[in-house]
């Protein structure tokens, strides 16, 4: 059967939609996760302290948590996809102006990537809801894989790049803003599509008052949820390499630890949206992810040889888990595109501002405590905190109720 001039079009247009999904995942932990492994680099040349070393992932944390409120009032004003293309040129430019060789534009660049991602991050998962209702299981999966696959790579070939006759650190970090340059390019050419009128996915969210968000026991689960979740990998990112340092591993290896833990990553975040869009509710599943942080971070602790990785690859899958059941209750516990976005908006707000003590708190204690017993420590606390709130978030409620009842 042959397809009309509109069939072939729409399908065009839905292929680069799907495309455009996974380059803008990509996006959003590789500028982040290149940063952990460079950090004896970065220290060295430029004479910096831990604190300041902390910043590198606290800034982003901050930017998300403090912008992600105002992603919904932008959507609604220049639709979604229109708002990820410019959220991709700042992050583009952010990652430029990062990697030239100064404190000041370090945290310059920081900050602006952190704006740029903040958006992937808020809109991202409204974006799938309102495109594929019918998949948002499967295409929350192949969001969270394209993320947390190109977050590994950037985790385990910053240092080789870095170490490289031809390359510096500078250039491990710029090489990850191949993929936003990318993203803009597909989204220039979907413009078609996005500035339609009728097309076949709408890109704009309307932004109705959320007052009764702040309001909903569901929905404060899902923020701490959120933010604890986040507050795990993002020290992870920032100070394994200093961990595996001080175990004894040298710097390539701890690189590639931090690849493998993300690694560990990749099957959970495809295969529990799948399976938590199937449950009646998810309260064991984010009970389970909170197990198997703390299992892993555990073991992690205690381990000094290459037994360490089967610790790690635990901590990953649970990492993972978490990750993906934070991004299907945005979808779970909402009945419209425009309060998915909205409790995107406010776990990511309040989330990230929570995740972004992280990597400085956990820095700062390392160099008063003099190694990395206490810090793991918190980390361990903060697995039972997600496991206790995933029993709240996961129970088969909505965030507002339905006025019909």
């Amino acid at each position: 059967m042959q397809l009309s001039p509109e069939e072939k079009s729409n399908r065009y247009y839905t292929f680069l939609l799907i495309l455009a999904i996974l380059i803008i995942a990509s996006t959003l932990r590789s500028p982040m996760t290149s940063v952990g492994p460079l950090v004896p680099f970065i220290r060295e040349d430029l004479q910096i302290s831990n604190s300041t070393v902390g910043l590198l992932n606290t800034l982003p944390l901050i930017a998300f948590g403090l912008f992600s409120p105002f992603v919904p009032r932008l959507s609604r004003k220049y639709g979604m996809e229109v708002t990820l293309m410019l959220a991709m040129v700042i992050l583009s430019f952010g990652i430029f102006i990062r990697s030239t060789g100064s404190v000041s534009f370090l945290l310059t660049g920081t900050v602006l990537l952190g704006i740029g991602i903040a958006v992937g991050n808020v809109l991202m998962p409204g974006l799938i809801k309102m495109s594929f209702p019918y998949r948002i299981g499967l295409m929350t999966g192949i969001y969270s894989v394209s993320m947390n696959v190109f977050g590994a790579l950037a985790s385990g070939i910053s240092v080789p790049v870095a170490s490289s006759s031809m390359f510096s650190w500078q250039s491990a970090l710029q090489l990850w803003g191949i993929l936003s340059v990318v993203a803009i390019i597909v989204l220039l050419m979907r413009l078609p599509a996005i500035l339609s009128e009728d097309k076949k996915v709408p890109g704009k969210v309307n932004n109705q008052p959320s007052s009764a968000l702040f309001k909903s026991k569901i929905a404060w689960a899902v923020t701490l949820y959120m933010g604890f979740q986040s507050f795990i990998p993002y020290s992870i990112f920032t100070w394994l390499p200093d961990m595996m340092l001080e175990k004894g591993f040298d710097a390539t290896e701890a690189g590639w630890f931090m690849a493998i833990y993300q690694a560990g990553l990749i099957p959970a975040t495809f295969i529990v949206p799948m399976i938590a869009a199937k449950m009646h509710n998810q309260r064991m599943l984010a009970l389970l992810s909170g197990v198997l942080l703390f299992t892993g971070l555990l073991g992690t602790s205690l381990s000094s040889s290459y037994f360490i990785l089967v610790f790690l690859i635990l901590t990953g899958m649970g990492a993972g888990t978490t990750f993906s059941l934070a991004m299907m209750f945005f979808v779970l516990r909402t009945r419209t595109v425009t309060e998915s976005a909205q409790l995107s908006g406010m776990a990511q707000s309040v989330g990230y501002l929570i995740a972004a003590t992280g990597p400085i708190l956990l820095g700062t204690v390392a160099q008063w405590t003099n190694g990395w017993t206490v810090p793991f420590m918190i980390l361990m606390g903060v697995a039972t905190c997600i496991a206790l709130f995933g029993l709240v978030a996961g129970q088969n409620k909505l965030v507002i109720a339905d006025p019909k009842g």
